[in-house]
C-alpha cells in the first residue's frame, strides 16, 4: 500500500471513530473539539501534501517520445574531391538521420569531416593522417570510396568501428569475404552495384547490333583496376556476344581516342577516370553507357546527362547511403547490435536511358530497352 493510502485510511479511522460527537446533526460539539477539528484540517491537508511527495512520478507512456542518448559521440568522415559534390550527400543524410534517431550535432555527438585534396593515390597519405588522428578518441569511421581500403588497412586490429559509404560491391569484396553475411569483425557499409555484366547487357538492348564496346580505365584509380578486373572475368555469355576492349587513360587521352577509332569501337563506358575525363572522350562522338559513381539524385540525373553523349547508365542514390549508414550507426551506438553483427547493405540502383541523348545520336531505342529501365530522360 502506498503512503497515501495509508495516511487517508488512517484518518479515516480517526474520523469515524469520533464521528457521534462530531457530526454536527447531533449533539453540537464543544468550543475545544471545534479547535480540534481546525487543526484536524492543517494536519490532514499537509499529510496528503507529504503523501504526494512520496508518490513516483508517473511514467512516460511508452512511444511518446524517444530517449536522448546521454553519452557523446565522435564520428569521422574521411571522403574525397570527386565531382560534383565529394559525397556531400552522404554527409548531409547522415547528419538529418541521426537527428532524427536522437543525435544532435554539438550535443551529444560532434562531427569531424576529413575532405582530401584530390581524388586518387596522392591522397592516401592525408586519409591515413586522419586516420592516426582520431583513431584514439572516435566511435566510428564513415569512409567514402576506395580510401576504404586504405583506412581499413589501420583500422581493421583497433576495434574502432568503420562503415564504408558507399564502395564498389567488388572493393567491398576485397575487404570482406561476403556482403550477406555478419561480417564478424569492425567494418561493415553500403555496396554499389555496377555489375559489368548488366552494362553490357543494358548495351546490347539499346544497340543490337554492337560488336566492340570500350572500358576506358585509368590505372593509377584504384576502383578503376577493381572494375577492369571484374570485365576481364566475363564469360561469353555475360558479355553478351561484345567484344569488350580495355583502355587504360594513364596513356593519355590523345591516346584513348585514337584508340577508340583504330579498334572501331560503337560505345563506351567507366567509373572513376572515364568520368574525370568526360568531356575531352565526348570528342570521340560515342555513345556512352555507363556506372555513375556519382553524388547525385535522381531527380538532378536529368539535367546532368542533358546536351551529354551519355546514353544510358546506372547510378545510386549517396543520399540513401548516408540514410542508411545512419540507421546502422545509430543502432550500433544504441546497443541494439555490434558492428560484427550488421551485415552490409546494397545501395538504391536506378537504371536510366536518356532520349535526349539518343534523339542527336540518331539512335532508334527499342521498347525492350525502354521497359527495362527504370527512369527515362526524354
Amino acid at each position: 500500500m502506498s503512503p497515501r493510502a495509508v495516511l487517508l485510511f488512517s484518518l479515516l479511522a480517526l474520523c469515524c471513530l469520533g464521528q457521534f460527537s462530531i457530526s454536527p446533526l447531533q449533539n453540537p460539539a464543544p468550543a475545544n473539539l471545534t479547535d480540534s477539528l481546525a487543526l484536524f484540517r492543517i494536519f490532514l491537508g499537509r499529510g496528503l501534501a507529504w503523501s504526494a511527495s512520496l508518490e513516483p512520478s508517473p511514467r512516460q507512456p511508452a512511444g511518446k517520445t524517444q530517449k536522448e542518448p546521454a553519452e557523446q559521440k565522435k564520428v569521422v568522415f574521411i571522403r574525397y574531391r570527386i565531382a560534383p559534390n565529394a559525397f556531400a550527400n552522404v554527409v548531409a543524410s547522415f547528419k538529418k538521420t541521426m537527428r532524427q534517431r536522437g543525435y544532435e550535432e554539438g550535443r551529444n555527438i560532434v562531427y569531424v569531416d576529413v575532405r582530401t585534396s584530390t581524388a586518387d593515390r596522392t591522397s592516401v597519405p592525408e586519409a591515413l593522417a586522419a586516420v592516426a588522428a582520431h583513431r584514439d578518441t572516435a566511435d566510428m569511421f564513415i569512409t567514402c570510396g576506395w580510401l576504404s581500403m586504405y583506412v581499413r588497412q589501420e583500422l581493421q586490429d583497433s576495434g574502432v568501428p568503420q562503415l564504408f559509404v558507399p564502395v564498389l560491391r567488388s572493393v567491398a569484396l576485397k575487404m570482406l569475404p561476403s556482403v550477406t553475411l555478419p561480417p564478424g569483425t569492425n567494418l561493415s557499409g553500403l555496396y554499389l552495384m555496377y555489375p559489368p555484366e548488366k552494362i553490357l547487357r543494358l548495351t546490347r538492348l539499346l544497340l543490337p547490333r554492337l560488336q566492340r564496346y570500350a572500358y576506358i580505365y585509368d590505372s593509377r584509380i584504384p576502383a578503376d583496376m577493381v572494375f577492369k578486373d571484374e570485365y576481364e572475368k566475363l564469360s561469353p555469355r555475360q558479355r553478351h556476344g561484345i567484344d569488350v576492349h580495355l583502355l587504360d587513360l594513364r596513356q593519355g587521352v590523345p591516346a584513348v581516342l585514337n584508340a577508340l577509332r583504330e579498334k572501331r569501337i560503337e560505345a563506351y563506358g567507366g567509373i572513376v577516370g572515364a568520368f574525370q575525363r568526360r568531356h575531352e572522350l565526348q570528342a570521340s562522338g560515342l555513345p556512352v553507357i555507363t556506372s555513375f559513381t556519382l553524388d547525385i539524385e535522381r531527380e538532378e540525373i536529368a539535367n546532368y546527362v542533358r546536351g551529354t553523349t551519355v546514353l544510358a547508365g546506372l547510378f545510386n542514390s549517396f543520399a540513401y547511403c548516408g540514410q542508411q549508414a545512419a540507421e546502422m550507426t545509430a543502432d550500433i551506438f544504441a546497443g541494439r547490435r555490434t558492428i560484427e553483427e550488421t551485415v552490409p547493405r546494397p545501395a538504391a540502383q536506378t537504371a536510366f536511358v536518356s532520349l535526349d541523348a539518343a534523339r542527336r545520336l540518331g539512335i532508334h531505342v527499342p521498347v525492350a530497352a525502354l521497359e527495362a529501365v527504370d527512369l527515362v530522360i526524354r
